[in-house]
């Protein structure tokens, strides 16, 4: 048992010194969550933004090109 306890200790520093660059305060973690969550919240605002604004181009050139067909239907029909 006692070289699995001294297997078992090495193995445990060894990752404490590996993995000590990647440390990341409590606190800056959190803050990085809360950026994560407004970016995401963000992004799907511009993406709702994006398809009305697409949506409300579509209807305006539909309705634009029936005003346009009924004046050059008139220009050619009524006289």
């Amino acid at each position: 048992m006692v070289d699995k306890d001294i297997i078992k200790e090495a193995v445990k520093e060894a990752l404490a010194e590996e993995i000590k660059g990647f440390y990341v305060e409590r606190e800056q973690h959190y803050q990085d969550h809360l950026f994560i969550k407004d970016f995401r919240e963000w992004c799907q605002g511009i993406k709702g933004t994006i398809w009305r604004t697409l949506a409300k181009i579509v209807v305006t050139m539909v309705i634009g090109l029936i005003v346009l067909g009924f004046i050059l239907w008139g220009r050619v029909n009524i006289k």
